[in-house]
């Protein structure tokens, strides 16, 4: 499966260690939520189905596999788990 890395960051800059749900709003957004630690707040992020859809990759994109944000953010055994399954770590 081939798919395109979301960075998501706090207002704050802080990238979220867990989600606390992921859904979908009667609107047609994705929406995910998680607790920024660095700020203490709460973070909604959403965005329209449609713009999800546009940022999909295209075939011509396939032999691009899916990047990690940054190597130092996983100990030494996940980024060999993560190589194994074909990610490429920045």
């Amino acid at each position: 499966m081939n798919y395109r890395y979301l960075e998501l960051r706090c207002k704050c800059g802080e990238t979220p260690s867990r989600f606390e749900e992921v859904g979908l709003t009667e609107d047609h957004q994705l929406v995910i939520h998680w607790w920024c630690s660095q700020c203490q707040r709460v973070v909604y992020l959403s965005k329209p189905l449609a713009e999800c859809w546009r940022e999909c990759p295209s075939r011509e994109e396939y032999s691009v596999v899916a990047t990690a944000p940054r190597e130092t953010e996983y100990g030494p055994e996940d980024a060999k788990f993560l190589q194994r399954l074909g990610v490429r770590l920045a």
